[in-house]
Parts: C-alpha cells; structure tokens; sequence
C-alpha cells in the first residue's frame, strides 16, 4: 500500500474514510463493485477518495481521472501537483498534460509543472505544444539557454520518440539559431531518428560555432564515421585531442580507430588508457563489447565478470553474460544470470529472454506467469511485460489470447503507443488486415507526421492491400523524416518492388541490410533479386540468412522453393 499522498493533509476526514475503505477490502456492503472514478460527484474531497480507492484496486486510468476533476474543482496548486504526479506515474499521457495544464492556471510559474506539460505533449506527438513549454522553459528555468538545451537533451531522449525529440529541437533552433548547444542536441537527437544529413549539418554548425568545446568536435566526428568518412572523422577526432587531451576525448579517439579498422593502432590507444582512473572500466568495458561483437566469447565473458566483480555497468554486463550462456544452450546459467538484470535499459530485453527460455522448457504459462509477476512487482515496466506476454503468446501460436491482452490494456492505458503497435502487429498476424487498417489510420490520425506511424501504414497498404500508391506515398512521407532509417529503406524498397520498379528497389533495399539486421529484409531483397532475373544472388542472400536465423521458417521455405 503506497503512502497517502499530499493533498490528504488538507482532507483529513477524507483520508480517514479511504482508511476504513482500504481496510474493508475497498468494496462496497454484498461485493457490490465501487463506482467508477469518473461517475463520482464533482466535489474534489469525495473525487480524491474516489481516486485513491481506484489505485489500491489498480485501476490506474480511473485514478488519474478523478484527480483530474478534483484539481479541476478546486484551487489548491498541491491537488494539482498531485493529480499530475500519479498521472505521469502510470503513464497516462493525456492526463498528465491537462493536469499540468492546470497546474499551470493555478501557477503559471512553476518550472516543474511546465516539464510535465511539455513531455506529455511529446508522449502524444503534440510537436507545437512540446516546443511552446520547453521554449519557455529555456528562456526562464535555466542560467541561459545554452545551460536548457544541455539539461534538456537527457530528458528528450528518455522521453517519447526520438523522431519527436528531433521535430521539436528543430523548431528551438530557430529560436537559437547562434546557440551551439542548440545545433549540438538537434545533432544528436537526428542522430538518434536515423537522419544522419541532418545530424550532420548541424554538428558542423556545432563545430563552427563552438570550435574549441570538445563535444561539439567529437560529434561531428562521429557524424562522419558513421557517413562513412573514417578518415576525415580521424582527423576531426585527433584536432579534438591537440585542444583537450583528456582521457574522455582519447577514449572516443581509440574507438573510432577500431571502427575504422585500424584494430592494433586503436587496442594500442586503449591500453594506454585502462589504467586511468577516469576510463579504466570504461575502456573495459569498450574491450568487452568489441569482445562480444568479434565472437569472442571467452574473452568477452571474463571482461564482463571483471565489470560486474567491480560493481561498474552491472545490469549490462550481466545481460551479455546471460546472452553468452544462452548462446552456448546452458540454459540453467542462462535463466539465472537473465534473472539478476532487474533494472536499468536491459531489464527488458534480460526479463523477455528469460520468459522465452522459461516457455521453452518449462511450457508457455511458466513464461507468461514469469513475466506478469515482473510487472506487478515493478510497475516502471508493466507496459513492456504486457506487450513481452502478448509477443510470446503469439509466437507460441496464441494469436487470439494475445489480442485479447492486448484489448484489455488498452483500456487501461489508451495512451500507450507500444500497446497499439502491438495490437496491429496481432491483428496483421490474425490476417486482420482492415482492422489493422483501421487502427493504423487512427494512429497516424492521432500522431501527425510521426514517422513510425506512417511508415507502418504504408508498409501495409504496400503489403497486404491494392493500395500501393497510397502506400508508396506514405513511405516517401516517413524517408524525409528518418531517410537513414534500416525499416523505412526497407518499406521503401518493398513499396518500389510492389509497383513495378524492382531495379529502383534494389538500392533502398541494400541499403536497409547495411542499416540492419533484420531477416524481413533478406527476404524481399531475395525477392527483388528474383524479379531482376539474379536468383543466384537471391539464393545466396537467403542461405546466408537462414544460417544467421535458423528459426526462421520463412526464410527456410523460399530457399527450398528456390533449390
């Protein structure tokens, strides 16, 4: 049971009532079922119990509801604060923002009620309405703008998408146009949204307005190794290192020399800095993943026993470790190291490998029952396990008790977006193509100029209906946001292909394989390799990729068909 909250200090007898209720089994005389939040009077005591009963019964839509109407009844600032707190807590967008709407009219001031406002509004891709709040918050809530965008740019990548974080940073920098930090976080963010010519020009203009801070110089080197420049992004790197030699700036150096593939030079360099107070566990850790990335294994394993002995990138290393253990079928190592990795950025993907290896060994309950018991017992991630249940479910052939799930949290979180995703990609599966449509329409409806969005909707029009140009159209529309994006490339080449153009395919396609790894891509590159009368390519593309996923059985079958 959660502490009383704030308000309840100005509603005493209130808060005595839900006490008695709570102990009573937060139900009415004969069971019968409490009214639902929304149904209460508008009065904000009785809203406030109202509210605070819906929590202890999880009823986390209904909570955040009837705090609303209680900070929208009354006019204590601390009711508002509340109402947006719990709001934002269980991830409910649209009220998060009108609660801190409100919170603002109460106090038009307060920096922390305009955060709240801006990243609900980013949540939902309400791009104006982010950029207006985090606007005035760069002009007020910081020593001077450079300090916002610095302090800013964390937080812009925790929260929403990072398509949103760059259509937003794009709309500041107009605002900015000569602050460096500003043309810096919109070079990460469009980093991060997979539209590296963007990224790269405003890294340059980072560099040109900041020629001696060393982060502006060691993103534009990024930018260019990852463009494909290696060499120009060596000598950005090294320019960067004859300005500020610290051991932070050698260690980026190091890396971009093994991602150039100059291995010794760049093992040479991270040597040279293993001892370092300020980067010895990092470049272990560095070590570690190039370790694992090479295949070797072994070594790889003893780097992340040494980072997790010494209490540095604990749940990370961990999670390799499980993944190694997973990869030599050790299952019981496996399921135990996965076990241990429960928070931080791998806590997820630690907690779905386990809950797979469970369903394998054990059945799919053991699985299912594995990952509902995470989620209750931390609610941070209850949207993931449910979208992990409902993955695993249909992989195991449950396709219609994935939906279901899937239904019945998207009345609880209607904001989700992961969940509406899922539920289409069910539906698709179920070959419930008009409905998916249908959500899909809405979504974009919902979600203007969202990238994701749109280019799900035009991948399946492409794919599974007659309408190509309009699906062609709205691929074309997500490339110009998120032109270096492996899946866009991918629904781009695959709409080309679906209207004739196999040879204009063909590039977008081979460029979405050197973007990602994804089997979906092999298989319509194998197809497009056919179509352009090359099936000797095609055959090689699809046996090379069924040795890199051997559980993929489509893949399988257009290679036998092709032998």
């Amino acid at each position: 049971m959660s502490p009383l909250p704030r308000p309840f200090r100005y509603f005493p007898r209130i808060a005595a009532l839900l006490l008695a209720s709570v102990l009573a089994g937060c139900s009415a005389p004969g069971g019968k079922r409490e009214p639902a939040a929304e149904n209460l009077p508008a009065d904000p005591n009785a809203l406030v119990l109202g509210a605070e009963m819906a929590l202890q019964r999880g009823q986390y839509l209904e909570a955040s509801k009837a705090y609303l109407r209680a900070a929208q009844a009354s006019n204590d600032e601390e009711l508002a604060e509340q109402a947006t707190r719990v709001a934002h807590e269980h991830r409910q967008w649209t009220v998060v923002q009108a609660a801190a709407e409100r919170w603002l009219e109460l106090n038009h001031t307060n920096e922390e009620a305009r955060r709240f406002a801006a990243f609900a509004a980013l949540h939902l891709y309400r791009i104006n309405t982010a950029t207006e709040h985090l606007g005035i918050l760069l002009d007020s809530a910081f020593i001077n703008p450079q300090a916002g965008f610095l302090a800013l740019l964390p937080q812009l990548a925790d929260e929403g998408t990072p398509s949103g974080a760059t259509a937003v940073l794009r709309q500041l920098v107009v605002k900015y146009p000569d602050v460096t930090e500003a043309h810096y976080a919109l070079a990460q963010a469009a980093s991060q949204s997979d539209n590296l010519g963007l990224a790269m020009e405003h890294a340059r203009k980072a560099r040109e307005l900041g020629p001696y801070w060393s982060p502006a110089g060691l993103l534009l080197a990024r930018m260019q190794m990852l463009t494909g420049d290696a060499e120009g992004a060596l000598v950005t790197a090294k320019q960067v290192i004859d300005q500020d030699n610290q051991d932070s700036n050698r260690l980026e150096y190091a890396l971009m020399l093994m991602q150039a593939g100059k291995e010794e030079q760049g093992r040479k360099e991270l040597a040279a800095l293993a001892n370092s107070e300020s980067t010895g566990t990092v470049v272990e850790r560095a070590l570690a993943d190039i370790d694992f990335q090479l295949g070797n294994r072994d070594s790889a394993a003893q780097r992340f026993s040494n980072l997790v002995s010494n209490g540095r990138f604990v749940y990370e290393s961990l999670f390799y470790l499980g993944a190694i253990a997973e990869g030599r079928e050790a299952w019981d190592d496996a399921s135990q190291i996965y076990g241990r990795v429960t928070g931080g950025e791998f806590a997820m993907a630690a907690q779905t490998r386990l809950a797979r290896i469970k369903a394998k060994n054990e059945g799919l309950e053991a699985g299912l029952k594995h990952l509902e018991e995470f989620g209750a017992t931390r609610p941070q991630y209850r949207i993931e396990t449910i979208t992990a249940r409902a993955s695993l479910m249909s992989s195991n052939g449950d396709t219609a008790g994935a939906l279901a799930l899937l239904d019945s949290a998207l009345k609880a979180y209607p904001d989700a977006v992961e969940l509406r995703f899922a539920r289409i990609f069910q539906l698709e599966s179920a070959d419930k193509v008009d409905e998916a449509i249908t959500d899909l329409r809405r979504l974009v409806a919902d979600r203007p100029n969202d990238p994701s969005a749109t280019n799900a909707l035009g991948y399946t029009l492409v794919d599974r209906t007659r309408h190509h140009k309009e699906g062609l159209d709205l691929i074309e529309q997500a490339l110009t946001e998120t032109p270096d994006s492996g899946a866009v490339l991918d629904s781009m080449g695959w709409a080309l292909h679906r209207v004739g153009r196999s040879q204009d395919a063909l590039g977008y396609l081979e460029h979405a394989k050197r973007r990602i790894n994804d089997p979906e891509v092999d298989l319509h590159l194998g197809e497009v390799l056919i179509a352009l009368d090359r099936k000797d390519d095609a055959r090689d593309v699809w046996k090379r990729a069924s040795e890199r996923y051997p559980e993929n059985n489509e893949i399988k079958q257009r290679l036998q068909k092709l032998n």
